[in-house]
């Protein structure tokens, strides 16, 4: 019992040493960055890499990692590359204001001492492929998940497109701008004309005088258009809505006030409605 035991202690010490060597070293990169204005650089510095085995024998993964760069204040920890197999480098690309600036390629030593980033770098930053001025990355609609379909869904401008006018649109989905004088009214059809004018159209009285005499005890009116829909028709009596049913009744253009509701020497009536 106590050789089998012994055994496995001795296993166990060698797995633990055998984990402990694998543990890749670090060295340790830390600057200050500045911008051409001399305003310190405030942004993220993002690593890639490759998998590669380090020169301790430590198989390191492919993967990224992500830095937040303050008041200019860069301070990262990486495995060396300089002995890698096979050969490794980082790829550091410096983003702010929402976008990439630059980048740049590191190849990192062992080292016991802090480094800076010229001890690193191994070649002068660049602008992101495709960058123009200020480092603006060019991105095709295509890189943009769902975009281009969206964009195919989108209504565009059609052959009568016109600024400053009321977008209609027009039997293939595009838009145009509604023809017309600036006082026409525009209707659901995406035709205009002046606001309400006939040919089948909606058109709106306003404040029309029923004809019929105000002396007290004649009932009946009458309005030019029956009202479309009946339910349109908004009666007055002096500046008092009155209530169809219980006031009033109508039948086409007549209107017939109840004895109680009897309008009086000097009331005004006024009708409003859509014909």
């Amino acid at each position: 019992m106590f050789a089998r035991n012994l055994f496995r202690s001795g296993a166990l010490c060698a797995l633990f040493s055998t984990m402990a060597w694998s543990q890749p070293t670090l060295t340790t990169i830390s600057d200050v960055l500045f911008k051409a204005d001399g305003t310190r650089f405030n942004g993220l510095a993002n690593f890639t890499w490759i998998s590669f085995e380090s020169g301790n024998g430590s198989n390191i993964a492919q993967q990224m990692k992500t830095v937040r760069i303050i008041d200019g204040n860069l301070f990262v920890q990486l495995t060396p590359t300089t002995d890698a197999v096979p050969a490794a480098q980082y790829l550091v690309k410096y983003s702010s204001d929402g976008k990439i600036q630059f980048e740049e390629n590191w190849a990192v030593p062992a080292s016991t001492t802090t480094l800076l980033v010229r001890d690193v770098r191994t070649s002068q930053p660049t602008l992101p492929t495709g960058g123009g001025a200020g480092g603006v990355t060019a991105i095709q609609e295509s890189d943009v998940t769902g975009l281009v379909q969206d964009l195919v869904a989108r209504a565009v401008k059609g052959p009568g497109y016109t600024n400053s006018r009321t977008a209609v649109i027009n039997d293939t989905g595009g838009l145009d701008g509604a023809a017309g004088n600036p006082s026409d009214c525009v209707r659901v059809d995406g035709t205009a004309g002046p606001c309400g004018s006939g040919g089948g159209s909606v058109g709106f009285v306003d404040e029309e005088v029923p004809s019929g005499a105000v002396d007290g005890s004649n009932v009946a009116f009458s309005i030019s258009s029956a009202p479309s829909p009946v339910s349109s028709l908004h009666l007055f009596r002096n500046g008092l809505l009155q209530k169809v049913g219980f006031d009033y009744t109508i039948s086409g253009t007549s209107i017939t006030f109840v004895s109680a509701a009897t309008p009086q020497p000097g009331d005004t009536v006024l009708a409003s409605y859509r014909r």
